[in-house]
């Protein structure tokens, strides 16, 4: 009980923060909002977003691991801390800095939806789909197009999943078997289900062959 407590408290509190970070933005005090992110941060998780960019997404989700499972609203309140930081640098003209930390902040988000969580008026949809608005323009980690390429698939998008399963074959980020294996998965689902997802199964063969023939070619 005493831990639920804190943990509503903890989302109610970084609401709270991120409204004031917003608050500071609007009134051009960008570094203001980020001292603010990294005070509320280091108060209640004790850390600081230079130390979860210093981590993988592995090593941070370990190290908010509670009972063998990471601490599903700690995830979200640094994934959304560090898209507010990402905001600001990009507003600052520190593009560099801000993309990865978009990156990190939408893999965060797409392990909380991956792993079913819902976390009262949070929005977890809707900023990944501000995340993935603010990625579009810029070439991102190939560990970055896996998890969407994922995310497209386990939600029906699979036109859109396999776009990205073909950018990743550039970035060679994936190999024929899990190509293969991709096209057999949709295989499964039916004809109506492929049809929403932009996949009728015509097409779904004919992506089948030629990523066949692509796997080939780059083999010779």
């Amino acid at each position: 009980m005493l831990e639920r407590d804190y943990l509503m408290r903890l989302i109610s509190q970084a609401a709270l923060v991120l409204g004031r970070s917003m608050g500071l933005r609007e009134q051009m005090k960008p570094n203001e909002a980020l001292d603010l992110i990294d005070e509320f941060l280091s108060k209640e998780l004790r850390i600081r977003t230079r130390l979860a960019m210093g981590l993988t997404d592995e090593q941070l989700l370990q190290m908010l691991t509670v009972g063998g499972v990471p601490n599903a609203e700690s995830v979200a309140v640094i994934a959304a801390f560090l898209q507010e930081e990402a905001d600001l640098l990009a507003e600052l003209g520190q593009e560099d800095q801000a993309l990865p930390r978009y990156e990190k902040a939408l893999r965060l988000h797409l392990y909380l939806l991956r792993n079913h969580v819902e976390i009262q008026e949070w929005n977890l949809e809707g900023r990944v789909n501000a995340l993935m608005m603010a990625i579009a323009p810029y070439r991102i980690e190939v560990g970055t197009k896996r998890a969407i390429w994922s995310w497209h698939e386990e939600n029906g998008r699979f036109a859109d999943a396999e776009n990205v399963l073909y950018e990743l074959a550039g970035d060679s980020g994936v190999t024929a078997l899990e190509g293969e294996d991709f096209y057999v998965r949709l295989g499964l689902h039916s004809d109506e289900r492929l049809q929403s997802g932009g996949m009728p199964r015509d097409e779904l063969e004919e992506g089948r062959r030629q990523w066949q023939a692509l796997m080939k070619e780059n083999i010779g």
